[in-house]
């Protein structure tokens, strides 16, 4: 089965994919048949070398997909790698088991090749620089309840800002926010109008994955060059 022509063949990559490979992750699998049919699966589990451990879609009835979901039928199986990666991970696989008890699950084939392609448009570097999130852009405003964190990569369109939390807290909502750099040249807050576009718990650290306002390229090169930042 053909993995699509715009993903880059990077077989050197399988070590480091299993590590971002946790239980627990959404995977995308696809069959073809010949219509494509996709399913969101959660993943269990795996043992290298032999097989991935997948659940069993929740949609598929006892006589639903039998045509489908059976050994030996092949598939392609995607799934996002965040963090300062940012990169589609795809490979090609095909059904090596199905156990009904004490949970369906479905058995895939351990890849021989992995392939990525990257999702962002500019290269991301890391930094360390303190920043505040708040819902609104108006620095005068102190009442309001703003996020103390790091950013920990940047890049001229988006940055991932760490935030440490507590046991429970909640993913933040997808939705503009303003973000507050202080210039190290004259010490005044810069605020950034941004989107939440993911977040991931990693321990005790939330990382969210911001992009800028297309609008607001001007403040951040001049950060950028205040912080000695080159990214081309």
């Amino acid at each position: 089965m053909e993995v699509p022509k715009n993903i880059q063949i990077t077989p050197n990559k399988k070590q480091s994919f299993f590590l971002d490979l946790l239980p627990g992750k959404l995977i995308d699998i696809q069959f073809n048949n010949p219509v494509s049919i996709r399913f969101k699966l959660i993943l269990i589990g795996y043992e290298a070398g032999k097989y991935i451990i997948l659940k069993y879609p929740a949609q598929a009835g006892k006589n639903d997909y039998n045509d489908i979901l059976v050994e030996g039928k092949g598939a392609i199986v995607r799934y996002i790698v965040e963090d300062e990666r940012g990169e589609c991970v795809a490979f090609s696989t095909s059904i090596v088991g199905i156990s009904y008890r004490p949970e369906k699950l479905l058995y895939l084939a351990y890849p021989k090749n992995i392939e990525s392609r990257q999702l962002r448009e500019a290269n991301r570097l890391q930094t360390h620089i303190p920043a505040k999130l708040s819902a609104t852009g108006d620095q005068a405003d102190e009442s309001q309840n703003l996020l103390h964190g790091l950013i920990i990569d940047i890049s001229p369109t988006g940055c991932r800002f760490a935030i440490p939390v507590s046991t429970g807290f909640l993913a933040l909502k997808r939705r503009q926010v303003f973000v507050h750099i202080l210039s190290p040249i004259d010490s005044k807050i810069v605020i950034i109008s941004a989107f939440i576009r993911n977040n991931q718990m990693k321990g005790n650290r939330l990382n969210v994955g911001i992009e800028f306002a297309a609008d607001e390229q001007h403040k951040l090169h001049a950060l950028l060059q205040a912080y000695a930042i080159d990214i081309d």
